[in-house]
C-alpha cells in the first residue's frame, strides 16, 4: 500500500510517517501539491495525508480528483488542520468526502491517538495490533468506575487509555486502591461508552499510580459495541467541529 504525504513541515511529516509505516504503508512525500497532482495516477495511493494549513486550496482539488474514482473505503484522506479551521472548511471537508480531520500538532498524545484511530478504522491491521490502546479525547463520552473487591467502596477516576482488551485508569484517591496488587480480580466494573453502560469483570495487570486492568468477562455484544465506539471517534470529532463552529 502507498500513502501520499503532502506536508511542508518536516517534524509533522516525520511523525505522520512514523504512524503510517506500521500499518503497511510505503510513504511518498511531496512538498509541491502540483507535483503530487501530476503523479497521482502513478502513485495510486490508498491513503493521503494533507496539511490544510500548508495547502488551504489544493487539498480540495486533490480530494475532488481522488473521490471522482475512489470512495472513502478505497482511499483514506486525512486533513491536518492548524489552529484556524472555520466551519466553512469543515463543511467542505465533509461534502468532498474527507475521512477525517486531525490537528497538525502530532506531538500531542491525543492528536497522535486520533490520527491512529482514524487510519485503523479504514485499514486492516495485524491482529496483534488490533487491541492497541487509545487515549480518550474531549469528544468521547467514556467514564469508568469499579467497586473495590474487598470493601466494595466505589472507585472513580480518569481513564488514561482504553482498548477492546483493557484499560488504564488513574483513581481519584490513590489510597483507596493501595492494597490492590497484580492479579487481583475486580468483579464489579462499569464503563459508560456513549449512551450505554457496560458491566464486566477485570483483573489488575499493573498496580502503581496508573492501574492497568484487563477485561476477564466482557459480553461479546458489549465488546463489539466498545470496538465500534472507539473506532468511530473521527466521526464524533467531525460532528463536534461542525456543531462548535455554527
Amino acid at each position: 500500500m502507498k500513502a501520499l504525504l503532502l506536508v511542508d513541515n518536516d517534524r509533522i511529516a516525520e511523525i505522520a510517517r512514523f504512524y503510517l509505516r506500521p500499518l503497511g504503508f510505503e510513504v511518498v512525500r511531496y512538498r509541491s501539491p502540483l507535483k503530487a497532482l501530476d503523479n497521482l495516477e502513478e502513485i495510486e495511493p490508498e491513503a493521503i495525508v494533507i496539511s490544510a494549513r500548508d495547502f488551504p486550496r489544493h487539498w480540495k482539488i486533490i480530494t475532488q480528483v481522488i473521490r471522482a474514482t475512489k470512495p472513502k473505503d478505497k482511499c483514506i484522506i486525512v486533513l491536518l488542520k492548524g489552529e484556524l479551521f472555520p466551519f466553512e472548511e469543515a463543511a467542505k471537508a465533509v461534502h468532498l468526502g474527507v475521512n477525517g480531520v486531525v490537528r497538525d500538532n502530532l506531538d500531542d498524545r491525543h492528536e497522535q491517538s486520533q490520527f491512529q484511530r482514524l487510519l485503523k478504522r479504514y485499514v486492516i491491521v495485524d491482529e496483534s495490533r488490533a487491541a492497541e490502546r487509545v487515549a480518550p479525547s474531549a469528544w468521547d463520552r467514556l467514564d469508568f468506575m469499579f467497586a473495590h473487591p474487598q470493601n466494595y467502596t466505589p472507585i472513580s477516576g480518569r481513564l488514561e487509555t482504553i482498548s477492546v482488551s483493557g484499560l488504564s485508569f488513574i483513581p481519584d484517591t490513590a489510597s483507596l486502591v493501595a492494597d490492590l496488587s497484580v492479579g487481583a480480580e475486580i468483579e464489579d466494573c462499569s464503563l459508560r461508552a456513549g449512551d450505554r453502560i457496560l458491566s464486566f469483570s477485570c483483573k489488575v495487570i499493573r498496580a502503581d499510580r496508573v492501574l492497568g486492568l484487563a477485561y476477564t468477562v466482557l459480553e461479546e455484544e458489549d465488546k463489539r459495541y466498545l470496538e465500534a465506539y472507539i473506532a468511530s471517534c473521527p466521526e464524533r470529532e467531525m460532528r463536534a467541529i461542525l456543531k462548535k463552529d455554527r
